[in-house]
């Protein structure tokens, strides 16, 4: 199985994510980072009020 080295943190992994329109390689930590981000980043713009 061959290692990849992720573009972020450069940290190797058999499990890598690779993001098609970027062309970029994550680890499976630097990918699990940014979804909780976007999720953070989500879920204030949801819970603002609209009144």
């Amino acid at each position: 199985m061959p290692n990849y080295v992720c573009m972020k943190c450069g940290q190797e992994t058999d499990n890598p994510h690779f993001d098609l329109v970027s062309g970029v390689v994550r680890c499976p930590t630097c990918l699990e980072q940014e979804t909780s981000l976007l999720g953070k980043l989500w879920g204030t713009e949801e819970n603002t009020p609209a009144d």
